[in-house]
């Protein structure tokens, strides 16, 4: 057919389409369009409903992280207050215990300070109404001493053993005079009260002390005795079951490879160990057993022989293909003929001239194959 054939004639006209088809095709597109757009409008509503799910998911997630924050912001602010509680009642409780100090120390001393100007009285020495004073001032005076040596960071145990000996003569001297003037009671009361104040202050300023220095209480200190004494136990049994297991390993490789073990304890004893380490215990393996570590020749020859009994087992025997092991080429070709020698290294590389029956046929099958496939190709060429 030539080109002029198939061009069409110019008095020609393409048939003008219906109507009823156009508006077939028009009724067509709008469905389509619709059915498009009403799909992408529940493509959209998916999306949204998807998004409004991701958002509301976001949103329940921030609500939690901000009620955690704000319940943590409660829980520090109420453990704050609890501190800032705590603080406040030592302080308070400190200013009591200190006011409360002073009061019974003055109290003690207008008990014991008449007593023992009555004791000291004298009309030929009546300047010893003075060593009462003395004796009541240079308590005080000392345990003040304290006082300036403890809140200077100083050594104080000088100053209150002094203050509680002359605290000590002053229950002395009322004792003995209370008792003869006034009777035992008085005598005992009067000492009472000269070792009272002075005492009860120290105390004072022994609390004080410690809460310099930090001094934990005696309960404190047994908990923390006993916390020690567990975990000293506990790594002393952790030490005992770790030199068990090593010496239970040591048995089993003494017994299972004697010649490796004894090999390793001569490496330990020539790099200065006690006991085989594993980088030893490895190198006399090497040197015992000759490959890696779990390894002997007995073992490796088994292996062998374990991997060519599976390989021998999974091959399948009835399929000739597995069998013969031999390229697909060979099995479409007869068994070549022999032939004279190739002479091409004696003629410069030349190949020799192909003769009929110089090269290998094909099978009969393969020619069967080849000839069906030249008789479906020759209709096509014909038709072509």
């Amino acid at each position: 057919m030539s080109i002029t054939e198939l061009r069409p004639n110019s008095r020609t006209r393409p048939a003008a389409k219906p109507a009823t088809k156009d508006a077939a095709e028009a009724e067509a597109l709008r469905a389509k369009t619709a059915t498009a757009k009403a799909a992408a409008d529940i493509a959209n509503q998916l999306k949204a409903a998807k998004a409004a799910a991701e958002i509301a998911a976001g949103e329940a997630h921030a609500q939690e992280i901000r009620e955690a924050t704000a319940d943590k912001q409660r829980e520090a602010a109420r453990q704050r207050a609890d501190a800032a509680a705590a603080r406040e009642k030592a302080e308070r409780s400190a200013a009591q215990w200190r006011t409360y100090a002073k009061t019974i120390a003055v109290i003690c001393v207008v008990v014991s300070l008449p007593l023992q100007m009555m004791a000291f009285w004298s009309p030929k020495a009546w300047f010893l109404l003075a060593a009462p004073l003395v004796l009541e001032g240079l308590a005080w005076a000392l345990l003040k001493g304290a006082e300036a040596a403890i809140d200077d960071h100083r050594p104080s145990w000088h100053y209150r053993a002094l203050a509680g000996a002359v605290a000590l003569f002053a229950a002395t001297v009322n004792f003995l005079h209370g008792s003869s003037a006034f009777g035992l009671g008085t005598g005992l009361g009067g000492a009472f009260c000269s070792l009272a104040g002075p005492l009860v202050w120290d105390l004072h300023e022994h609390g004080r002390i410690r809460k310099r220095d930090g001094r934990k209480t005696r309960r404190q200190r047994r908990a923390e005795a006993r916390q020690a004494a567990a975990e000293t136990a506990e790594k002393l049994a952790a030490e005992q079951k770790l030199a068990d297991d090593r010496e239970a390993v040591e048995v089993s490789r003494s017994v299972q490879w004697p010649q490796a073990w004894e090999r390793a304890v001569a490496l330990a004893a020539a790099v200065g160990e006690l006991h085989p380490s594993e980088t030893t215990w490895k190198r006399a393996w090497d040197d015992t057993a000759g490959g890696p570590l779990g390894d002997t020749a007995e073992s490796i020859a088994a292996r062998v022989a374990a991997k060519a009994a599976s390989k021998e087992a999974a091959r399948d025997q009835t399929n000739p293909v597995e069998r013969v092991e031999k390229p697909q080429v060979e099995s479409q070709v007869a068994a070549p003929r022999k032939t004279g020698v190739d002479g091409r290294r004696n003629n410069g590389g030349t190949p020799p001239r192909q003769k009929p029956g110089s090269h290998p046929k094909y099978s009969p099958i393969a020619r069967r194959a080849m000839s069906l496939a030249a008789k479906k190709q020759q209709p096509a060429r014909t038709a072509s």
